[in-house]
């Protein structure tokens, strides 16, 4: 046996932000997950690439303070570089912060979605009962109820709805594959009919830090970033576990984006733009990740 739970704890949170200015609603949500990250005593890597006076104010008012590490953006390009770069950071310890190894997990939120900090901690624990600690790659789930009451009730549906389609794609893809390493993921709670396997439109997940190259290669630069390496370490043979939370999305949010035809339109956008990526990425070339 691994060492358990005490290993599985060893996790750091890593995301990236940019906001046009201070008075954001996501700026706001945004200093009250460094509150979580301080209160859950989480370490939290952040990537930065806001404007100079918002990242001054971040960086001064939190960097470096109860376990936050804030760096400047630097790699070019949209929301795929700053995860790819903040995974970097956090791979490398925070530049110095804190110490990681090839087994600790790190773990990629939305920096809005603040109460997810509150359930990293339980998706470690529920990890080392379910796994023994074996899993490579962890997708967290949100449970049904939390999921339908704080969201907007068409992003619940559409998110629903695409994340039947691609465990449908994933299943037909493992089933039809002669690669033997490919394995089903597995879930720490059964699995009911109407629910999908993988919260594949969630957005948070983890990986061993000895995993990074298949995230840090990739080149996707949207939602791509998070979702094609996770198939292609399916592909590989990694075990990938789907861990439930409760998630509760912030009901400002709610209020801003129900009823709301631009939201519903992203929303629809995601299904016709994200997910083919997605279920192209299970019969691509594996990318290099030397």
């Amino acid at each position: 046996r691994h060492h358990g739970t005490c290993h599985a704890m060893n996790f750091v949170v890593f995301t990236c932000t940019y906001y046009p200015s201070t008075s954001d609603l996501r700026y706001v949500q945004f200093l009250e997950t460094l509150q979580a990250a301080k209160k859950y005593a989480v370490r939290i890597v952040v990537v930065d690439g806001s404007p100079d006076g918002v990242h001054k104010a971040l960086k001064e008012g939190y960097d470096g303070r109860d376990g936050a590490v804030i760096v400047r953006q630097t790699y070019q390009g949209g929301k795929g570089a700053a995860l790819r770069e903040a995974a970097h950071v956090a791979a490398a310890g925070g530049r110095g912060a804190f110490e990681v190894g090839a087994e600790t997990l790190l773990c990629w939120q939305e920096a809005e979605k603040t109460n997810q900090l509150s359930h990293w901690r339980k998706v470690m624990d529920a990890l080392a009962a379910a796994t023994d600690d074996g899993a490579e790659v962890v997708v967290p789930r949100r449970t049904q109820q939390c999921f339908m009451d704080s969201y907007p009730i068409e992003q619940y549906h559409s998110e629903t709805y695409g994340n039947l389609y691609l465990d449908t794609v994933m299943k037909d893809a493992i089933r039809g594959s002669d690669n033997d390493d490919m394995q089903l993921p597995i879930a720490n709670t059964p699995t009911p009919r109407g629910i999908s396997l993988i919260d594949w439109h969630f957005g948070p997940f983890a990986f061993r830090a000895k995993h990074i190259k298949l995230w840090s290669t990739y080149k996707g630069n949207s939602y791509d970033a998070q979702l094609v390496p996770i198939v292609h370490a399916i592909r590989r043979g990694l075990r990938v576990v789907s861990v439930d939370v409760d998630f509760v999305l912030d009901e400002r949010m709610r209020e801003q984006e129900e009823n709301n035809v631009d939201f519903i339109e992203k929303r629809l956008n995601q299904l016709n733009d994200l997910d083919p990526k997605v279920k192209a990425s299970w019969t691509d070339d594996l990318y290099s990740i030397e």
